[in-house]
């Protein structure tokens, strides 16, 4: 049971789906069946490596037999379906939704201030925006300042500062990590997703080569998949194990985890 729930957050979620959906739709478009079978399938192959590995050197006995009584199975009726539907579905809105928006808030806080000298709310925004030189937001920002802080652990996987943020971003939620992307590359974290494809696409004007390649788009991919599960995942390990140890092994070893595998997978792909 307790395996059972360590290795459950390498399963890829639905929260990780427009992840997925954004960058193999920019890179990988032709190979998009492919792609999204890696990904579940690497998961899998993680979940079971690390069953294992807790199997061999941490559970080596049940301490207690586990027994568990199943319910008699039956064909669901179409009122029971839709009512289930209906409740998860409110019930996952009204716990995420709340999330999403206040962290989607404090992103665009940090990467809005502090404005530049001379500079008000005005001449910034991205509506008032006309030259390449300005189209960049999240100048100066304060989470161009932490993004770049943390970005030296997550340089060797491909990642440039504002995919360190996103990912960062995505701890409390998944969800947020395209929308934190929209804010950083497009100023809206409501940027259709061709306009927000064409920005990772880009050159930058500082380096001259776009943020986001084929390598890195699929170590960033890697690595949401396998890193620290979000709040309410960690909270649940807790709950469920009555152990706060074991949601700090799930953040720290996940995390860990995560950067080994795609740096190896991003350093294979540059080869390729």
């Amino acid at each position: 049971r307790l395996i059972t729930i360590l290795i459950n957050p390498f399963i890829s979620c639905s929260a990780r789906l427009p992840i997925y959906v954004l960058l193999i739709g920019t890179f990988f478009p032709d190979h998009a069946t492919l792609m999204f079978m890696c990904l579940y399938f690497t998961g899998i192959i993680v979940a079971g490596f690390t069953a294992r590995m807790l199997r061999r050197f941490h559970f080596g006995q049940d301490v207690t037999p586990f027994v568990m009584e199943l319910p008699p199975y039956r064909v669901p009726t179409l009122k029971a379906t839709l009512r289930h539907m209906w409740g998860k579905g409110e019930q996952y809105l009204r716990k995420m939704g709340g999330v999403i928006l206040v962290a989607s808030i404090i992103v665009w806080a940090l990467n809005y201030f502090p404005l530049h000298d001379g500079q008000n709310a005005q001449n910034v925004s991205a509506e008032t925006v006309t030259d390449d030189s300005a189209i960049d937001p999240s100048r100066d920002s304060y989470l161009e300042m932490a993004g770049k802080a943390i970005n030296p652990l997550l340089e060797p996987l491909g990642f440039h500062w504002r995919a360190s943020v996103a990912a960062l971003a995505g701890v409390p939620a998944k969800e947020i990590v395209v929308s934190t992307l929209g804010v950083l590359y497009t100023g809206d974290e409501e940027a259709s997703e061709q306009s927000l494809s064409t920005r990772l696409t880009s050159p930058n004007d500082a380096t001259g080569k776009p943020d986001f390649t084929a390598a890195a788009a699929l170590s960033f991919m890697i690595f949401v998949l396998l890193y620290c599960p979000c709040i309410a995942t960690i909270t649940a390990i807790v709950k469920e194990t009555g152990n706060p140890r074991y949601g700090l092994f799930s953040v720290l070893y996940n995390t860990a985890i995560a950067w080994v595998v795609a740096f190896i997978v991003y350093r294979i792909a540059l080869l390729i």
